[in-house]
């Protein structure tokens, strides 16, 4: 097996780059501890309980605009926001590439400070009901014009759904993309699996979850309008 290093992640937070201000992330996937011993057993007995996510987040606290503390300032929200933990192969993260999302609440921001370190800030999340989605990257780039992006080939099809997650980390101006996923059997023949809401115009992020069967192969286009405009995104889709 490939022996990985940790410098080659990217942390998006509902449209907010944290990437070269992050330097560790933690998550931790469990259920919880059902208590089943009876009276008389001298042993504990138990089973799992309800699952559930928690993980955290270290960054360096920057307040210039659209930087951590921006994105990570308001703790407490009933909003469900996404985290997407992009995880390259000792390089870059790209297209294929294994990414961690999740749907989640912040629950809390907390800025230690000593003479001897740098500014740091701690944010810890727990699930909005979901689960951690193990997928692939589909999409984490700039663009300026439509964009098919590569494909990702699954070799086979799955039967069971998925979820597709996009982030909206430059937003443009005046132009808009329509940024779908799709899905296809044979290449190049492709249908649309997932049409996003967001449409580049306004940092954010957004989750749509599908059923049924998903093609071998999948891939994120992203189609303007407009005079050229950039936009940086990043997209990804988790099979079930």
């Amino acid at each position: 097996m490939a022996k990985l290093v940790g410098p080659y992640c990217s942390i998006y937070f509902h449209g907010y780059d944290l990437s070269g201000l992050s330097n560790q992330w933690d998550i931790e996937e469990a259920f919880g501890d059902l208590d089943l011993t009876g009276f008389g057993e001298g042993v504990e007995n138990s089973a799992p309980g309800i699952p559930g996510v928690n993980g955290s987040l270290a960054t360096f606290l920057d307040a210039t605009a659209n930087q951590s503390y921006a994105a990570l300032k308001t703790p407490g929200s009933f909003t469900d926001k996404l985290l997407s933990i992009l995880i390259g192969q000792n390089a870059a993260p790209v297209i294929g590439d294994p990414v961690l999302a999740l749907l989640c609440k912040q629950f809390s921001y907390a800025i230690p400070l000593d003479l001897a370190t740098a500014r740091v800030a701690n944010a810890a999340f727990k699930s909005a009901g979901y689960m951690l989605d193990p997928g692939r990257v589909l999409a984490n780039a700039s663009i300026t014009n439509t964009t098919n992006f590569t494909e990702v080939d699954n070799a086979v099809s799955s039967a069971s759904g998925g979820v597709g997650y996009v982030q909206i980390l430059t937003p443009t101006t005046t132009d808009t993309y329509v940024i779908k996923i799709q899905h296809a059997t044979t290449l190049p023949t492709y249908s649309d699996l997932i049409t996003f809401t967001l449409n580049g115009t306004a940092r954010g992020a957004e989750r749509i979850a599908v059923a049924g069967t998903i093609n071998r192969y999948v891939r994120c286009q992203a189609t303007r309008t407009g005079s050229g405009q950039t936009l940086k995104l990043a997209c990804a889709f988790a099979r079930y």
